[in-house]
């Protein structure tokens, strides 16, 4: 095991490694600074989405600033905005919390789905 993996098998972090091989990272730069450019459209679109959304922004990411996270909060009428201390790579940096904060979000949309749709929570 890896210590710097925060606990990931060594094959496990091989495999999330290769696919930043090549221009795989730079690319999706490139789609991250197209953000900003596309952001009216979207802001037009995110009240109209009724799906629980947990959004997961770092308080230390050089890359991607706060305020993107913050955006899509503000427009989600369903949403949860999780600040985890932690750059970029949250899920490297904080893997506990950032599991923690995955793993509640699934255990709560699982306990609305069972109480708005018993049969459905208990499959889901």
């Amino acid at each position: 095991m890896d210590a710097h993996a925060g606990g990931v098998a060594d094959d496990i972090r091989a495999d999330y490694l290769a696919s930043y091989e090549g221009d795989r990272f730079a690319e999706s730069m490139r789609y991250v600074r197209r953000h900003p450019e596309e952001l009216p459209a979207l802001a037009e679109l995110l009240p109209h989405i009724e799906t629980p959304v947990t959004v997961i922004a770092s308080a230390d990411d050089h890359l991607v600033p706060l305020a993107n996270a913050q955006f899509l909060d503000e427009r989600l009428s369903t949403s949860r905005l999780v600040v985890l201390e932690a750059g970029h790579f949250a899920w490297e940096e904080s893997p506990n919390e950032y599991a923690a904060t995955v793993l509640d979000s699934v255990a709560a949309h699982r306990m609305v789905r069972a109480v708005d749709h018993p049969a459905a929570g208990l499959s889901a």
